[in-house]
């Protein structure tokens, strides 16, 4: 994440183009709080309530509205930059990757990861992948985030709002790929990075119809970054408790008898082994971890396994 940086004043989502390049962009974060790589917030403070999924709850139902922006086609790919309806009263940028030659009824929603500097801290970190399994008939839809991209965490008032938000905006994201007639409603994944990982958990965790969850260099509680890099209103411990109803360890034991695939690298310093341990006894039994050679980014060997793994979940 690099969060020790000095980061730019406001988000900027890159324009696609033709070839689906990565453009370089700043991206916004708060100024953090420490330099050191983040303790777990393991204290029985912490300790989790039981799952609610009735907070996770739209304005609207069924499909959202979507606003078309721009639609572009390559190698049999057609990318559409688009805003969707996001349940919360506001819209949700993202980008829709479709096969020209029909979909096989598989779709996955991708959700990005946080680092400071990178092109790819947004929307366009998944384009490469999505792209290649749209050339196996993947129908791809890759979110924007909000907390903390663009928002920074404050305090457990403002901040569980903020989560709850961006967890209906994935139900959402769901909703729009499930109301296509060439998407198979019960052949939905998610894919998601660090931030985007732990939101993908909570999502999947609170929707039974998601088929499989695959979280890169995710953490296992909130707390265990916001506290780490932030100035927060609250103490450290009473942060950590008023969060811990929606930390992804408390949701992943919902995905029991579904496939979970967890990818961490051996030297990152974001996700330590007691992290790791934390988030492979929430999963239980039906956890996949995988660890690699590599930090907080991952390799490509990890992109390999997991579009393996992906086309195997999904019937490809």
């Amino acid at each position: 994440m690099n969060l020790a940086r000095t980061h730019g004043a406001g988000p900027c989502l890159p324009a696609l183009a033709l070839a689906l390049t990565h453009a370089a962009c700043a991206t916004s974060y708060s100024t953090p709080s420490q330099q050191e790589p983040p303790v777990s917030a393991t204290s029985s403070s912490a300790a989790a309530s039981s799952p609610d999924p009735s907070r996770f709850v739209s304005q609207k139902s069924g499909a959202p509205a979507v606003e078309v922006r721009t639609t572009a086609t390559n190698a049999g790919v057609s990318v559409t930059d688009l805003a969707f309806e996001n349940g919360t009263g506001g819209q949700t940028d993202a980008y829709l990757l479709e096969p020209q030659s029909g979909g096989s009824g598989a779709a996955i929603v991708w959700f990005h990861w946080l680092e400071s500097g990178s092109p790819t801290s947004n929307r366009t970190e998944f384009l490469d992948e999505a792209t290649a399994l749209a050339g196996r008939g993947v129908v791809s839809l890759l979110v924007q985030g909000t907390l903390p991209w663009s928002q920074p965490p404050t305090s457990v008032a403002s901040d569980g709002q903020a989560v709850e938000a961006e967890v209906v905006m994935v139900h959402r994201a769901l909703e729009l790929l499930r109301g296509r007639a060439d998407v198979d409603p019960v052949r939905i994944a998610l894919v998601g990075h660090d931030f985007g990982g732990m939101y993908s958990a909570l999502a999947a965790g609170s929707d039974p119809g998601v088929a499989a969850l695959a979280m890169l260099a995710p953490t296992a509680r909130w707390a265990d970054w916001f506290v780490a890099y932030w100035q927060l209103e609250e103490s450290d411990e009473a942060y950590a408790s008023g969060m811990a109803s929606l930390d992804p360890v408390t949701w992943l034991p919902e995905l029991a008898g579904r496939p979970v695939l967890l990818q961490v690298g051996s030297d990152d310093g974001y996700v330590p082994p007691d992290v790791v341990a934390d988030l492979t006894a929430a999963i239980g039994g039906d956890a996949d971890v995988r660890e690699y050679e590599a930090g907080h980014e991952l390799n490509d060997a990890a992109r390999t396994d997991r579009a393996t793994w992906l086309a195997e979940v999904l019937g490809l």
